[in-house]
């Protein structure tokens, strides 16, 4: 874990990471994962930029394929299911309860699939999933405001990586347009402001759904629905200005 500060410094066009943090000083490939993290200057002002709030300046953010802002918001809902499962804790017989668990994989079987995987599948995108994702990096270039720091052409790279790296999750060497809208799900979740997709709410209060499949075809049919309306009023727009 690097503790992000202005002595992190990032130069993918050396295809190099050089990091001077806390005595260490060391480069490290690209291809290595970099997890970061940062506090807020101060109390987090959601009207202001990402780059403003954490005062780190647009290029390094652009750098990171996911920025997740994990905000305690007030939740009513959210607050009276935390409570309970604390108060339930504290009963006698009713802590450490797990339901269902001979379905869940344990987590050496889970470190296997996702080595194996990663290993295994090489996927390369389908004609569907690459129209979903550039129309949606279009949308984001022509409506970014405060996330202008996180809407470069190194969004559309995090799009394709993230849309590659569901399909092997999913035991797939296609790419297709249902990897391409969960991409577009992990990056609407880092875009705390002017968000295209409504649904995506706070990462600190969502949780696991009961019927999965039932959700991917939810969001997907909400993001389809919201790119086509879009495209639809740009086409009128242009038209309209000839």
């Amino acid at each position: 874990m690097i503790n992000l500060a202005p002595s992190l410094s990032m130069a993918t066009e050396y295809l190099c990471v050089s990091v001077f943090q806390a005595g260490l000083v060391t480069t490290l490939s690209t291809r290595t994962i970099v997890f970061g993290a940062t506090n807020p200057k101060g109390h987090y002002d959601p009207d202001q930029p990402l780059s403003v709030n954490t005062t780190l300046s647009g290029p390094l953010l652009s750098r990171f394929d996911i920025v997740l802002v994990l905000l305690d918001t007030k939740n009513p809902e959210w607050d009276a299911v935390v409570s309970s499962h604390i108060l339930a804790e504290g009963e006698p017989g009713k802590g450490n309860h797990d339901e269902n668990i001979e379905n869940i994989w344990p987590l050496s079987m889970l470190r296997r699939y996702i080595h194996f995987v990663k290993g295994y599948f090489k996927p390369i995108l389908m004609k569907e999933a690459e129209k979903v994702i550039s129309s949606y990096y279009q949308l984001q270039r022509r409506s970014a405001t405060q996330n202008a720091a996180r809407t470069t052409v190194r969004m559309l790279e995090s799009l394709i990586r993230l849309a590659q790296a569901h399909a092997r999750l999913m035991f797939r060497n296609e790419v297709t347009q249902l990897d391409a809208i969960t991409a577009i799900l992990c990056i609407e979740s880092s875009m705390t402001t002017s968000a295209i997709v409504d649904s995506v709410g706070n990462a600190l209060h969502s949780n696991f759904t009961e019927n999965p499949d039932q959700e991917y075809a939810k969001q997907e049919r909400i993001i389809l629905e919201k790119l086509r309306s879009i495209e639809e009023f740009t086409d009128i727009t242009d038209m309209e200005e000839l």
